[in-house]
Parts: C-alpha cells; structure tokens; sequence
C-alpha cells in the first residue's frame, strides 16, 4: 500500500500549527503525577489483533505485506466503547492509560494525514485515538500514546525484513523516514489534547541513534507538549540518557533502578496479564492470578516504580474477561489499600525479615504483609523512629500495639490478616522512617538460615520465578528460566568453613536439574532430586563452602531444562568448628 505523499511546504505547515499547550513545568513538576499514580494500564491494539495470535504475528508467521493487509482492512472494531475502557481502568485504580498508536506493523489506529496505512482503510467510521482521548478527558484520566520506531511497513524504513528481501538495508532511506515519523508525531501532539506521555518502541534497530536524531525528536515533543513525558527507548534504554523514566519488560528489577551515579531514577515495569503476547491472542490459555498482579504492584512501588499493566482487546473491541475480573479484583485491594500505593516512596529497608513490602509518605510507613506472622509478632527491622501509632490499613479502628526491642519495633498482630494477598500496616511515626538497615546475621548457634522470603530475584526480560506462601512455607515457585537467579545479601560474622543444606521440594519434571550454589569465591553444585511433590519440602546435604568475614552475596542458579527446577525454601549455612 502506498504512503501519502506530503510535499515538505505541507509537512512543516502541519509542524508549524503546533503549539505548546501549555507552559513548561520544571522537571521535578513534570514528573510529579508520573511519580504519585503508580499505576497506569497498557492497551496493545491493531490489525495484528484480527489475526489473534501475537503483535508480531506478520514477523513471526513471515506474513507477505499483501496478505497482511488484508487483516488491516478487516479490524473493524464495532463494539468499541472507550468510555467502558476507561471505566475498567479507572475501577481498577489505574491513573493513566497507554494505547499503542503505531506497533511495529506501521498500521496506524487513528485517521493520519501523514499515511494512508490507516483507520481509513477499514469499514470502521470513527477514529479510536480521537475517541479514547475524548473519554479520557470526561473521565479526568491521563493519557499517553505507544508509538514504535520501527516499521515494517513503511517503504523508507531500513532494515527490512530479512525473509523478505535478501538486501535488507538497500531500498529505503532512513532519514526520510523519520521525517514521515515526525509528521505523525506532530499529529499526535496537536490533535488529541494533551498526552501525558509519548512510549517509545522498537529502538534495537538504532534508527534515530545512528542518524543522530533522537535529540531532534525529543526537543520536538517538548516544543510541542513541553510537560509530555518521554520514555527511554527514544536513547535505546542507555543509562544518563535524557528521557524521564525507564521501561524494564516483563519483570521487576531486583533493586529498582539507578542512573550512572548510582542516584534512583523514575522507572515503570510494563507487564502482561497474560503469559507473554501484548496483543489479543485468542489461544491464551495461561494468565496471572489476581494475587500475583497486586504483589507485582506492591513489589514495584516499593523498590520506587511504577506499574504499567498490558490489555489486549479484541479486534471488534472488547477487553476480555479474563482481564476484566484481575483487574476489577486489583480495583477492589485498592480501595482499601491505596493510601499504601499511590503518592508513595520507595521502601527504606533494603531487606525486611518478613515476607513482604513496605511504602512510605511522609511519616507514615506501610507494612504490606504477604505471610501473617503466625506467633503474633510483627518484627520491623532497625526502624529508630518513635511510633505514635499503628492500625490495620483496611479496619483503621484496628489499633495494634507496639513495642521497642533493641533496634526494632514489634508491632502485636491479631489472629489472622485481614487479607491473605496482602494485609497493610500502618505505622504513624514521628517523621519520615529512620532506619538501620537490616542485615541477616546468625542465630544463636551461629547458623544462618536464608529464607526465600529475605532474596530478590535478579532476572531479565520476560521473568518467570515468583515468591509465594502457603501452609506455612515461604518459596520460590516458578523456576522455569535459567536466567532467574534468587540471591540473598547477608553478613558472616567470621571467616571459616560452613555447612550448606538447602531446603526444598519438586516433583518427576524437575528431577536431575542441574544447580549451583555460589558464596564467595566457591560454588557447590547439586542434581534436584525427587521430594514427592511440588509442596513437599526435604533437606539435603550440599558440602561446604569457605567465607570471608562480612558481608557475602550467594547466589542459587539453576539449569533449567523445561519443567520449573524446584521449589525453593531456605538455603542453611552452619558454621564448622
């Protein structure tokens, strides 16, 4: 299909009739919503959805443009309501929304002057974005446009599709293309009010990085929208970059996310409800469970992010139930529990001896419970502050009583939290938390014991294992990716030779997985045997390791071949006399 032809008098015509909309804001200002929302929803819609596979589906199924093109013509979303979206993301406490304007397919989902790879191609009359962004305004949600720097379609677009043609980089001309990106751009900023955020995609291909133009672009949204954030995918995700916030994929960084220097940036962890595909896949079969999704938040919040939680409706446009009830389900956690999620910061404890999470605003902080202490004892962990009260967030007439012991405060629990997900605790303290910070030192006998409630899960992108209770026992679950590494920080108080035994439980698919456990400059390694079941917990001996005095990483890796490896309890490191 051809692209419309814009003469440069015309495309900077169109350039020139945007204005900015509004002053500019100091950066701090800025970011401000972005960094007291938490919670957005992310909306992967278009003609890949007529297929129902996957977004990539013409790359993935090397669908030729003619055939694809079909597709295009027949999304014809007729049961639309951006009204009804808006409502599902609003009851599910989402702040802000995100919709894909152009994935990597270059089929756009408004009407552009700038293309004819368009809406018009389509039956539909109306124009989705202009609809959406309508909604958005009535309903006082925030709104930001997806747009993919990639483009499979484009004819100026290099490279090409490699199974396409068998010069991928002759044919095309990069920088024409970026003008024609910019025209869209400028369509995007002028015609649909204002958008709280632009969401780069598809930078791998190093477009604008090898032209040298992503500084063209980003001063060009801010001339336009000078208070519109940008995300970093417009500088390939490069630390020190000028964007507002970065965009890890499909999982939590374990410690959140720093620049260069080592100072905590703005960042937001996009995620799918659903198993890996952004786009509708109508042969999804595996979702997150609602308990996953609201830990997931808390997770990301308290380590100072934001989540921003993927949809794919269908291609007559429909968000399915599936999504539906997780997210009404989150909304409902929110509405008790809120307070703990937005306008916060991130957790002052890098570590807590519980299993859970904590927020803080202002002198307030808030515990998030996943494992209710079964002896009614509540331990926070070098907190120094003098704590004037404390209360169960979702009953607040549920005082709790507290008590200093040492460095820590207990706070006196009731039988049973008030939510097995996740219950909050409300601390009101005498100003912002004050803390020591937490460090995992041995019992009595000298023993450390490394619980999977204490280790972060140092991964990448599209991460599987997860933390997880139930009757009585706190794990990894999961396993499933070589690439998540469960790793614990603690302190040996003295150098010397320790005993390692690790607790855990698996089934047949697990057994004979290959694993290492690493601490210092020794690693041991183990075969996963059969416990009996995937909830059925043994020790077993792993030999010994040598540690210097202090504080010591250990990390558990495991050579997954398919099934999950194991399900992981607690690592125990007894000293040797």
């Amino acid at each position: 299909m051809r692209l419309r032809t814009l003469s440069a008098s015309l495309v900077f015509a169109a350039l020139a009739a945007g204005q900015p909309s509004q002053p500019p804001l100091p950066k701090q200002e800025r970011t401000r919503w972005f960094q007291d929302a938490k919670f957005g929803m992310f909306i992967h819609w278009g003609a890949y959805s007529v297929i129902g596979r996957h977004e990539w589906a013409r790359h993935r199924f090397q669908i030729p443009q003619a055939a694809y093109d079909q597709y295009a013509r027949r999304f014809n979303p007729v049961n639309y309501d951006p009204n009804l979206w808006v409502d599902i993301a609003a009851n599910a406490g989402c702040k802000y929304m995100v919709i894909t304007s152009k994935h990597h397919d270059g089929f756009s989902i408004w009407r552009s002057r700038a293309s004819d790879y368009d809406m018009e191609t389509t039956a539909y009359p109306g124009d989705p974005l202009k609809m959406l962004a309508q909604a958005c305004r009535n309903k006082n949600m925030r709104l930001g446009f997806y747009h993919s720097i990639m483009d499979w379609h484009h004819q100026d677009y290099l490279p090409k599709r490699a199974w396409e043609t068998a010069e991928p980089k002759r044919g095309g001309d990069n920088n024409r293309y970026v003008d024609f990106m910019k025209a869209q751009l400028n369509e995007l900023l002028t015609g649909f009010g204002d958008l709280s955020m632009l969401w780069f995609d598809g930078e791998w291909e190093h477009t604008l990085r090898d032209l040298k133009r992503d500084d063209e672009i980003y001063d060009f949204i801010l001339g336009l929208q000078p208070n519109c954030l940008i995300n970093d995918r417009l500088y390939e995700r490069a630390p020190g970059n000028r964007a507002d916030f970065g965009t890890p994929e499909q999982h939590v960084p374990a410690t959140g996310m720093k620049d260069p220097a080592g100072n905590p940036v703005l960042w937001e962890s996009c995620v799918t409800i659903n198993r890996d595909s952004w786009g509708y896949n109508k042969y999804e079969t595996e979702f997150k469970t609602t308990r996953d999704l609201i830990r997931m938040l808390i997770e990301v919040v308290s380590k100072g992010g934001n989540l921003l939680l993927n949809v794919g409706p269908t291609p007559d446009g429909r968000i399915q139930d599936e999504f539906v009830t997780r997210l009404n389900a989150m909304g409902q956690w929110m509405k008790a529990n809120g307070e703990a999620i937005y306008g916060t910061t991130a957790s002052p404890f890098a570590r807590l001896p519980f299993f859970g999470r904590a927020t803080t605003k202002g002198s307030t902080l808030f515990l998030h419970v996943y494992e209710w202490p079964a002896d009614g004892k509540l331990r926070v962990p070098g907190l120094k502050n003098l704590v004037h009260s404390a209360y169960l967030l979702a009953d607040p007439r549920t005082k709790l009583e507290t008590r200093r012991d040492g460095d820590d405060i207990l706070v006196s629990t009731p039988a049973g939290g008030p939510d097995e997900t996740a219950s909050v605790v409300a601390l009101r303290l005498d100003g912002a938390p004050v803390t020591v910070p937490y460090v995992i030192r041995p019992d009595r006998k000298g023993m450390l014991s490394l619980g999977a409630e204490s280790c972060e899960i140092e991964t990448k992108f599209e991460q599987r294992a997860k933390l997880e209770n139930a009757l009585g026992h706190v794990f990894l679950t999961n396993w499933s990716r070589s690439e998540d590494v469960p790793t614990w920080t603690f302190s040996a108080p003295k150098a010397g030779r320790y005993r390692v035994r690790m607790s855990y439980a698996a089934a047949r698919g697990g057994q004979g997985t290959e694993f290492s456990v690493a601490a210092g400059k020794m690693a041991l390694a183990g075969k996963v045997q059969n416990t009996g079941g995937d909830w059925v917990f043994k020790s077993f001996p792993l030999g010994e390791i040598q540690l210097a005095a202090g504080e010591q990483t250990l990390q558990v890796k495991a050579n997954v071949r398919g099934s999950a490896a194991m399900t992981l309890e607690k690592i125990t490191l007894t000293p040797l006399e």
